[in-house]
């Protein structure tokens, strides 16, 4: 992974929170190489992946019928079966059991 050209950005030191943060091995492993990797300071990992969590619980969840949304009309059997499940089940299970 290399790298991307960004700005950094500066902050006035009233402005800035400084946090102390505790990691076990394998975070700090991680950290290490998302250093190593991108080239980018601890403090701008943090940064990075704060904003990336919060912009992701930001984004509207879709909706159970946009989960669904591939699956509709995928199904083939008669046109006007949601009016008539009822008896369309009923027909289809007598024919089962029969």
């Amino acid at each position: 992974m290399t790298r991307v050209a960004e700005a950094t950005p500066v902050y006035a030191a009233s402005s800035v929170r400084r946090v102390n943060a505790r990691l076990d091995p394998a975070t700090q492993a991680e950290l290490e190489c998302l250093m190593q990797e991108t080239g980018m300071t601890v403090t701008e990992v943090i940064r990075t992946a704060i904003h990336r969590l919060y912009q992701q619980r930001q984004a509207p969840s879709p909706s159970v019928a946009d989960s669904f949304a591939d699956l509709i009309g995928a199904i083939e059997g008669p046109e006007d079966w949601s009016s008539d499940v009822k008896k369309a089940l009923t027909a289809g299970l007598s024919g089962k059991h029969a």
